[in-house]
C-alpha cells in the first residue's frame, strides 16, 4: 500500500478500534479514559509516515505523546497496513474552546463553597477545621480546656505525634481562638528554630537586644512553641538554658505554655532531666495517626472547600492508602483538585488512581513483594504467609496465583524465580496460574481493578 496520505474519513473511523486496542495491548485502563478517550481528542490527518492528533492544550499533548505515541503508531500501522513512524499533536483552537467549556460545565456542577474564599494566601488554621476522631480526641480536647479555662493549673501541655498528624494545625489554631476570646492577651506562636535564631542574634547585638528579646518572649499569656524537638540536633546548651529560664518565669507567673514535638519528653535526645520533668508535670497527650473517620472527613472536608465533591470511592481509596499523614490527604486533595480544574472532568476513581499513583507506593522500606504479598492477602481476607506453600485449592491458591501474575507483570523475572518465592518449583506450575488469572481478569472486573491498581503501585 502507498505510504501517501490516508483519507480523514477512515483514519476517524478506525479511531474508536485504535482505543479500544490499545487499551487491551497497555493494559492502562485510567491513561487511555484521560488522555485519549475523549473528544476533545481525535485524528486530523495520516501522510507519509506521520499522524497528526488534535489536542486541547500543550501538557495535553505532551502528555499523549509520552505515554502513547508508540501504540497510535503500532495500532494504526497494523489496521492500515502502512508504516507509520511518528506521532505529531496540534493544539487547535476548536479542541481549545471544547476543553474551556467542559471546564466550565465541570465548575457548574460542582458544589460552591459555603462562604466566599479569601485572597490567595497563607491558610489560616483554625480550631474549627480541625477534624477531631478517636486518633486525636485526647489532644483536642486538652486544647479545649485549655482554651475554655485558662487558669486551670496544668501547664505546659505538652503535644507529641509523627510528622503530619495536626500539632501545627492544633497550636496555630489555639493561638488564633485565644486572641479572639480573650482580646487583651499576649500570644506568642514560635517555631523551636525561629526561637534559637533570635536568641542568637539577640545575643549578638548586645545587653539591649538580649533584654528586648526576653522582654517579648517571657510576657506573653500565652506562649507556643513548635517542634521542640529541634533541640535534638545538638547540644544547643545556651539555648536550652535560655527556653527553661522562659518556661520557668512564665509558670512562675500564671502565663501558659503549649509546645508541640515529633516525640514525647523522655525520647528528645540531648534534652535534659530538667526538661522532662517539667513537661512530664505539666500534660503530656499523644496525637496518633489518623484513623479512617478522620482519614475520610479530612478528603471531604478538604474537597468542598476547593468546590470539588468527591465520590465516595475516590474517598475510601485515597483513605485507605494515604494512613499516616493528615498533611499528605491534603496534597493529594490539592492535586485532584487541580487535575478537575486542568482538564474539566469529575474525579472518579480511575483518574484518582492515575493522579494519585506516585502518592501511592510501597510502605518506607519495603520491597515489591513484600508488598504484592500484603495486598493481595488482604485482598482475599488472608496472611501474607497464606501465600506460601502448594495448596491448590480454594482461596489460598486463587491469592497465591495473582500475587505470582503481578510479580511477573512487575519485576519480569522468570516464571521459576517467580515460583520460587512463594516455595514451587515447577515452572510450568507459575505459567498455567497466571494464564488462569489473565482469564479472570476478564470474567471479574473488581480483580482487575485491583490487578491493575496494584501493578502501577508496585512498580515504583
Amino acid at each position: 500500500m502507498s505510504t501517501g496520505s490516508v483519507s480523514l474519513s477512515a483514519i476517524t473511523a478506525l479511531w474508536p478500534e485504535v482505543i479500544a486496542a490499545i487499551r487491551e495491548r497497555t493494559a492502562n485502563e485510567p491513561g487511555v479514559r484521560l488522555w485519549l478517550e475523549t473528544p476533545r481528542v481525535r485524528p486530523l490527518e495520516l501522510a507519509d509516515g506521520v499522524l497528526v492528533i488534535e489536542c486541547p492544550t500543550a501538557l495535553w499533548a505532551q502528555h499523549l505523546r509520552a505515554k502513547f505515541a508508540a501504540a497510535l503508531c503500532a495500532v494504526y500501522g497494523e489496521r492500515l497496513g502502512l508504516p507509520i513512524s511518528d506521532v505529531q499533536c496540534r493544539v487547535t483552537r476548536a479542541a481549545l474552546r471544547d476543553h474551556e467549556r467542559a471546564k466550565q460545565q465541570a465548575a457548574q456542577r460542582a458544589q460552591p463553597p459555603a462562604e466566599p474564599r479569601p485572597p490567595v494566601r497563607a491558610r489560616l488554621r483554625l480550631l474549627a477545621d480541625f477534624v477531631v476522631g478517636p486518633s486525636n480526641r485526647l489532644a483536642f480536647d486538652a486544647v479545649q480546656r485549655l482554651l475554655e479555662a485558662p487558669e486551670a493549673p496544668i501547664n505546659p501541655l505538652f503535644i507529641h505525634g509523627p510528622s503530619g498528624v495536626g500539632k501545627t494545625h492544633l497550636e496555630q489554631g489555639l493561638a488564633q481562638a485565644f486572641r479572639e476570646r480573650y482580646p487583651a492577651s499576649k500570644v506568642l506562636y514560635l517555631r523551636c528554630e525561629q526561637f534559637t535564631n533570635d536568641y542568637i542574634e539577640a545575643c549578638a547585638g548586645g545587653a539591649e537586644a538580649l533584654n528586648a528579646f526576653r522582654v517579648r518572649v517571657r510576657h506573653p499569656d500565652l506562649l507556643l512553641i513548635d517542634d521542640i524537638h529541634f533541640l535534638s540536633k545538638g547540644q544547643k546548651e545556651r539555648t536550652k538554658d535560655e527556653l527553661f529560664a522562659t518556661f520557668e518565669h512564665l509558670a512562675a507567673h500564671g502565663k501558659k505554655v503549649v509546645i508541640t514535638s515529633d516525640a514525647g519528653p523522655a525520647d528528645i535526645r540531648y534534652l535534659e532531666e530538667r526538661f522532662v520533668q517539667r513537661f512530664s508535670g505539666g500534660l503530656v497527650v499523644p496525637l496518633e495517626r489518623p484513623d479512617p473517620l478522620v482519614r475520610c472527613e479530612v478528603l471531604r472536608r478538604r474537597a468542598r472547600e476547593q468546590g470539588l465533591e468527591l465520590p465516595d470511592e475516590v474517598v475510601d481509596y485515597v483513605a485507605q492508602h494515604i494512613t499516616d499523614s493528615v498533611r499528605l490527604l491534603e496534597g493529594a486533595v490539592n492535586r485532584l483538585a487541580q487535575f478537575a480544574h486542568s482538564f474539566g472532568r469529575g474525579v472518579d476513581l480511575a483518574a484518582a488512581r492515575h493522579c494519585l499513583s506516585d502518592l501511592l507506593g510501597r510502605e518506607r522500606g519495603e520491597d515489591a513483594v513484600a508488598m504484592v504479598k500484603r495486598e493481595v492477602a488482604a485482598y482475599f481476607r488472608l496472611q501474607p504467609s497464606d501465600l506460601e506453600g502448594r495448596s491448590r485449592a480454594g482461596a489460598r491458591a486463587e491469592a497465591r496465583a495473582v500475587a505470582m501474575f503481578v510479580l511477573r507483570h512487575i519485576t519480569g523475572q522468570a516464571y521459576g524465580a517467580i515460583g520460587q518465592i512463594f516455595g514451587i518449583r515447577n515452572h510450568t506450575s507459575v505459567l498455567h496460574a497466571c494464564d488462569r488469572v489473565r482469564e479472570r481478569r476478564l470474567q471479574d472486573s473488581a480483580l482487575d481493578e485491583f490487578i491493575e491498581d496494584l501493578i502501577a503501585r508496585a512498580k515504583r
